[in-house]
């Protein structure tokens, strides 16, 4: 398991106990970021707890991070990959804090991403999807060279709202 990557700005580390008040604040309790993500907003710090032992416990097991800033480490986000069938990977979502949004940090966690799956864990195919209305989203793959692949439909488990997905997929481009 690879428990750290670096980027220029950037360092993706998993949780840690110290990270509670950054990540809540900074994240999990921002309804306006959730609004493009399928997780639910953690409206209380108590509950913030009990969401980051059970981020801890999932860190210790996949290609999960907190996206932290290298110069101060503060959590601004979270970011992580999962391999569906062997030599392919999709992510499992990028989330980058509003007041941190439009400095580059998604396309540098990105990037650090396709590093790990391409480079580190010799994947073959990386799958990125983001909801239709997410333009945001969908140009940041789009500027990695990601091809759209398909839609679909999911529906969002805390309020049951229906969205359309776009699938977006790059394939590991072999050296000559």
């Amino acid at each position: 398991m690879i428990d750290r990557l670096e980027t220029e700005h950037l360092i993706l580390r998993k949780a840690e106990p110290r990270d509670l008040d950054a990540i809540w604040s900074n994240i999990w309790r921002d309804e306006t970021v959730a609004e493009t993500m399928l997780w639910t907003p953690t409206p209380t710090r108590e509950a913030a707890q009990s969401r980051l032992a059970r981020t801890i416990a999932y860190q210790k097991d996949y290609y999960g991070y907190f996206v932290c800033l290298k110069e101060t480490d503060e959590p601004i986000g979270f970011a992580g990959i999962r391999e569906p069938e062997p030599g392919v990977w999709d992510e499992t979502g990028i989330c980058i804090a509003r007041a941190y949004q439009s400095r580059g940090y998604g396309k540098e966690t990105l990037g650090a991403l396709l590093d790990l799956a391409f480079d580190r864990l010799g994947g073959r195919r990386f799958c990125y999807s983001c909801f239709r209305k997410n333009r945001i989203s969908a140009a940041l793959c789009r500027g990695f060279g990601f091809a759209y692949s398909r839609s679909t439909y999911i529906t969002r488990e805390r309020d049951g709202k229906r969205f359309l997905t776009d699938v977006y997929v790059l394939e590991r481009r072999e050296e000559t």
